[in-house]
């Protein structure tokens, strides 16, 4: 009788055993193949505006890993912890972001960012607003991207608490080109655009269409929305997206604007914008 117990504790033993072994195994099987899709990606920027004028050139680096699927395809997922830099030398901000995409074509975001300001704007009553002075945002973004026969549609949507730790009065917020409550605010952004693609040879590519840009203060109820037409170009690694439109705004007084957005990539990311460029390199 005892042996016979012995043995059937054995048997316990030895399929816990392998059940350990195999648990362990598939850990390790999706370790490595997360770990081997790990990427580093690089890229550089210039944007600027006509009215309110404005330019800054931007630079981001991040670190990607494939979670699951086929990125040759759409059909993948990834995370991505990324490193975001900004200045137009009287204005500069340097923050965090990660990234997690369940699906290439929807992702959410979280981040934080730490600026500082030095620069008096002619087109606002600095007197009123703080325009100067450290200015630090905490954001959480939804990114989804559709595109069918040429037509493709993009949508970002963007929650912000914006603070100014030293202000005593309402600040300035020259992204946004919203003010807000000294004690800080909320912000959301909106922006749809939609767009057509002309030509598409795989290295270069033309694309027309039109982008709406809202952002209002939650608490305090001011808003910005410039809206109009957009051309995009894309070549190996160069991208330029440019347009114009009427900028509305309570407090910036409301004008024409053009606007650019110009972009060199080192080493392309997991977004599904960049897959293409990814495996023609």
């Amino acid at each position: 009788m005892r042996i016979q117990k012995n043995l059937k504790t054995l048997q316990k033993l030895g399929v816990l055993t392998l059940l350990l072994i195999a648990c362990v195994s598939v850990e390790s099987t999706a370790r490595a193949a997360i770990f081997d899709e790990v990427l580093w990606d690089a890229k550089v920027g210039f944007n600027a505006r006509t009215y309110p004028i404005g330019a800054q050139i931007v630079g981001t680096g991040g670190w990607n890993a494939r979670l699951w699927g086929d990125d040759h395809t759409w059909k993948y997922g990834y995370v991505r912890a990324a490193l975001n830099l900004a200045t137009s030398a009287v204005v500069n901000r340097v923050g965090g972001e990660l990234q997690f995409f369940p699906i290439s074509i929807f992702g959410i975001s979280a981040g934080y960012d730490w600026g500082i300001r030095n620069y008096t704007a002619k087109y606002l009553d600095c007197g009123m607003f703080e325009c100067n002075g450290r200015l630090d945002r905490k954001f959480l973004k939804i990114n989804a991207v559709m595109a069918y026969s040429g037509v493709v549609f993009s949508f970002l949507a963007r929650y912000e608490n914006l603070r100014a730790p030293v202000a005593h009065k309402p600040f300035f917020d020259e992204v946004t080109l919203l003010t807000g409550r000294s004690s800080g605010e909320n912000t959301l952004t909106l922006n749809p655009a939609l767009l057509y693609t002309l030509s598409n040879t795989g290295e270069e590519s033309w694309r027309v269409g039109a982008t709406s840009l809202y952002s209002r203060a939650i608490d305090s109820g001011g808003y910005t929305h410039l809206y109009g037409p957009i051309v995009s170009y894309n070549h190996d690694v160069w991208a330029v997206i440019a347009g114009a439109g009427l900028n509305r705004s309570p407090v910036v007084h409301s004008g024409y604007a053009a606007f650019m957005v110009l972009s060199y990539t080192f080493e392309p990311s997991l977004a599904v914008s960049e897959m293409a460029l990814r495996f023609r390199n």
